[in-house]
């Protein structure tokens, strides 16, 4: 289990918001479940080994942070890393 899914305490979650542009909703997403510092570096990239996936698509090549969503586009937060236990 990632490290993200611990803190979070659940695979699924439904956020409902006002900001259009991917980096800004991200921004909300990882501020509301405090896993910010696994995401997104200090100045507000996605970091290297987190993937950020926009209808199974990686953000990387649909436009970057400033890609504008939509009402029915779901967000994947993908992060590789797990820690052994």
């Amino acid at each position: 289990m990632s490290v993200a899914r611990l803190r979070v305490g659940l695979s699924t979650v439904k956020l409902v918001s006002t900001a259009t542009r991917l980096g800004d909703v991200l921004r909300e997403l990882v501020d509301s479940y405090q896993i910010g510092d696994i995401f997104i570096t200090e100045s507000g990239e996605v970091r290297r080994w987190a993937r950020v996936l926009v209808n199974g698509r990686s953000q990387e090549f649909l436009g970057g942070l400033s890609l504008e969503l939509h009402d029915d586009d779901t967000l994947a937060l993908v992060y590789p890393y797990t820690e052994n236990f």
